[in-house]
């Protein structure tokens, strides 16, 4: 698994969640390739900017492992967040599997919203608060302190909605670091504390939801 870190988070995701093991048949959860907000380590959530170089050829990369996993013949849905470095993505990814699917934009997928912090260097808002650079991740550091911005609870509640709504189906999505941790967690079973054992940012792997279990895949 990715980076393991432990905090105390105000809310917790709904009880139910932890009784929901393999509800979704499988879930191919990818996050969007590198964009130029993540080379200056600024802070995105509702904001956008584009797709580095490395960023389109990881999101091509992305594709091309999916190809290799993928059964002929089995049929997934391609749905990703609005935002546009997601649909780009998801876009590049689609094409190097060789899918012939539409991608589908859902707004339950976007990034949690940061309010103030958006745009900002992270290392600035840790200079401003103390207590902000004394969190072990940045997922911890949002629920706690970005007080105006979404809040855990209400992406918790966001997040869960659409993993009900995913049932069944077989899915391949394309997210964000934040609200794509989250949503691991909640799909895991977790509460509150577990949650941060999901937390990853990283563009170099992604993430296969099968059956109640979370496991991380190397980008080839």
């Amino acid at each position: 698994m990715a980076r393991t870190c432990r905090s105390t988070l105000a809310p917790s995701p709904p009880r139910a969640a932890s009784k929901r093991r393999g509800a979704a048949t499988m879930i191919y959860l990818l996050r969007h390739g590198q964009t130029e907000y993540n080379l200056e380590h600024r802070i995105q959530g509702r904001m956008d900017s584009p797709l580095t170089s490395l960023g389109r050829e990881q999101a091509e990369a992305m594709g091309r492992t999916l190809r290799q996993l993928l059964e002929d013949g089995h049929e997934f849905e391609i749905i990703a967040s609005p935002q546009e470095r997601a649909m780009t993505s998801a876009r590049l990814m689609r094409d190097a599997a060789g899918i012939d699917r539409p991608v589908i934009p859902d707004a339950r997928l976007q990034e949690v919203g940061c309010g103030s912090w958006e745009k900002h260097h992270f290392a600035s808002i840790c200079a401003r608060d103390p207590l902000v650079e004394d969190e072990p991740c940045f997922l911890s550091a949002w629920a706690n302190y970005c007080t105006d911005g979404e809040g855990l609870d209400v992406a918790v509640e966001r997040l869960w909605g659409w993993l009900c709504w995913a049932g069944k189906r077989d899915l391949i999505v394309v997210g964000h670091g934040v609200s794509g941790s989250i949503l691991r967690a909640l799909y895991a079973g977790e509460e509150r504390d577990g949650m941060l054992r999901y937390h990853s940012a990283r563009q170099d792997v992604f993430h296969r939801l099968d059956m109640g279990w979370v496991e991380e895949i190397p980008v080839r």
